[in-house]
């Protein structure tokens, strides 16, 4: 972690959450033939943990990649090397525009949850992604990490509001936010090219008003 390293002007570590037992907590579930982890830590990505996180993405295209979002057909955009991405995010960071919250799983990295499109003012809002690793799926894991940063962005960073868009197709995602509580809002139709089509979002938020207590 690069030193002197600023997050929405705190330090990663006023940001960084530790579950200590989350199986016996009741805040993941067991699954048998697999060992229950000890710890889970979701933390800022910042410096070189952009590599990590970046290598299991990668080693779970097969898992993650039919849901990634990609630049549409004819843009000319082009998508920065991880060392550019690497700094203009921890820029943004810095300034609170977003937030990078890494998910370990006893020391490794299992996802990412992500909050982006950071408004201020009258809209103090931000739109929130996420996936994890394909073995540590069916174990509760998602739920609780988007549940701990929405609780962070929310309660204590500031945001009245936070946006989830879930492809209709993907039911792990849609059964976490109905999990969660969060509001249904609607379909945004084409909302969002991934794997290479425009593609439709079914839109859910949560604000101060509607968190659900403890």
């Amino acid at each position: 972690m690069p030193l002197f390293a600023r997050v929405w002007d705190r330090s990663p570590e006023e940001l960084t959450i530790v579950v200590d037992d989350p199986v016996g907590r009741g805040l993941m579930h067991h699954v048998d033939g697999r060992v229950d982890p000890d710890r889970v830590v979701v933390r800022p990505v910042v410096g070189r943990d952009h590599d990590r996180v970046d290598a299991a993405r990668r080693e779970n295209w097969s898992w993650l990649g039919r849901w990634e979002a990609t630049l549409p057909r004819g843009s000319q955009e082009v998508l920065p090397d991880v060392a550019t991405y690497r700094r203009r995010v921890d820029a943004q960071q810095r300034r609170g525009e977003t937030l990078m919250m890494m998910v370990e799983l006893d020391g490794r990295v299992a996802g990412l949850v992500s909050l982006s499109t950071v408004q201020r003012g009258a809209m103090c809002q931000g739109v929130l992604g996420y996936w994890m690793v394909a073995d540590a799926a069916g174990r509760g894991l998602g739920s609780l990490c988007v549940a701990i940063v929405i609780d962070l962005v929310i309660g204590e960073l500031g945001l009245h509001r936070v946006e989830v868009n879930v492809r209709p197709e993907n039911d792990r995602s849609l059964g976490l936010c109905a999990k969660l509580g969060l509001r249904r809002e609607g379909l945004k139709v084409r909302y969002m090219n991934i794997a290479g089509e425009w593609a439709d979002h079914v839109a859910f938020a949560v604000d101060v008003e509607s968190m659900p207590e403890g």
